[in-house]
């Protein structure tokens, strides 16, 4: 089987959710025996060098790249506001890359062309005319509702534009995925909403696969190490590190002196480096994610906005830590409150989560032991690429 991957980013190096999910996606197919191709835009924010993108994308058919400049910029903003599309999607349409799919899939017989989110989902448009090759958006989020909740949650002069945002992506959204054959979403609750907007499609849900490391036994782990690692430069991570900061962290810390919480993650803006508190510290980006974690005991998912799944909370029950997270990080993953992690949803329930943790050593170790076997039997990526191949098979089919 012959599979295109299109993608807006290459997935490299592995320092955030998205990234780690397309990764994993490429390397499972492949090692699945799939024939993968893969097209992607190279942009300055996640730029990867050839030899990068050489010495860790060997096992793929074919690597396709074209350098592109997504940055957001105050012309184009301010040049977006007379037109009616979306500037989310804008910054990654370029018609020489789509010339260069359109010439790629015309030298080549592939099964199916999978879209990696909806920043390629514009591209589909023209293919669709040169080919009967099924067509197939996998959806990581539903962007419009992150949007969304961001402009509802902001304060002016920012909510207006954040509002204008959200309409014309979901605008786009809405009108896009009738193009496509198949839609595949990383949670249930997306796959209903698909649904509930009329898709006729082919559709079902496949959670993220994630690589399972081998256990970590020697190491001491601090009891008193709370941390949250992700992508700042994603929005909900930032409304989420500041609710943390000013709402949730001082109810923690007021009663329990002794706790320290660690910060980590690629594009931190500045603000959080200026942080210098008692017991509360701001790392940045960190080398290396196991190095980070490993002596930590408690990761907390604060999350207000976003959709699709958490990447780093799976990680984080495979490498067995205690988990306390809101409602929205909590979505998609089928977890239980009590059982594999903590939810919590106000400032102060939030604090008395995480106090309860720090207080009692054995519930800490019983949410972390099940976390692990939940996520062992539920994203594993060799299970999760099988089911993956799978559909690719009965889509071709269901097409002819």
């Amino acid at each position: 089987m012959k599979v295109l991957v299109i993608g807006s980013r290459i997935p490299y190096p592995l320092h955030d959710g998205g990234a780690i999910a397309t990764y994993n996606l490429l390397k499972g197919l492949s090692d699945q025996g799939v024939d993968v191709s893969f097209a992607s835009l190279n942009t300055n924010k996640h730029f990867a060098s050839q030899a990068a993108i050489t010495d860790n994308f060997s096992f793929l058919k074919s690597v396709k790249t074209f350098d592109i400049d997504t940055d957001i910029s105050a012309f184009g903003a301010l040049k977006n506001l007379f037109s009616s599309k979306s500037y989310n999607i804008e910054r990654f349409y370029n018609k020489t890359f789509e010339q260069e799919i359109c010439q790629l899939i015309g030298i080549n017989h592939f099964d199916v062309i999978h879209f990696e989110g909806l920043f390629v989902a514009a591209y589909a448009t023209a293919i669709k005319k040169i080919t009967k090759t099924p067509l197939l958006l996998r959806q990581h989020n539903i962007e419009y509702n992150i949007w969304k909740t961001l402009a509802k949650d902001s304060t002016f002069p920012k909510k207006p534009y954040l509002k204008l945002l959200a309409n014309r992506i979901e605008q786009f959204e809405k009108k896009i995925i009738h193009l496509f054959d198949s839609i595949v979403t990383i949670t249930e609750n997306d796959e209903k909403e698909i649904r509930d907007l009329g898709y006729q499609g082919l559709l079902t849900q496949i959670p993220a696969g994630i690589e399972v490391a081998d256990k970590q036994n020697d190491v001491a782990i601090n009891g008193n190490q709370i941390y949250h690692i992700g992508s700042m430069e994603w929005m909900p991570n930032q409304q989420a590190m500041d609710w943390f900061h000013v709402d949730i962290w001082p109810l923690i810390h007021s009663k329990n002196q002794s706790a320290e919480f660690y910060m980590a993650g690629k594009n931190m803006p500045g603000k959080y480096l200026e942080m210098h508190e008692q017991g509360f510290f701001v790392l940045g980006e960190v080398n290396d994610l196991n190095d980070f974690v490993k002596d930590k005991s408690i990761l907390v998912v604060p999350l207000k906005s976003g959709s699709g799944i958490r990447i780093k909370t799976i990680e984080a029950m495979l490498a067995q830590k205690a988990v306390v997270t809101s409602s929205q990080g909590a979505m998609g993953l089928a977890i239980k409150h009590g059982e594999h992690c903590l939810i919590a949803d106000t400032a102060e329930d939030f604090a008395t989560a995480v106090l309860s943790l720090l207080d009692d050593p054995l519930l800490r170790d019983k949410l972390a032991d099940n976390g692990r076997t939940f996520a062992l039997e539920n994203f594993s990526n060799t299970a999760v690429s099988a089911r993956w191949k799978t559909f690719y098979l009965s889509l071709s089919k269901s097409i002819i």
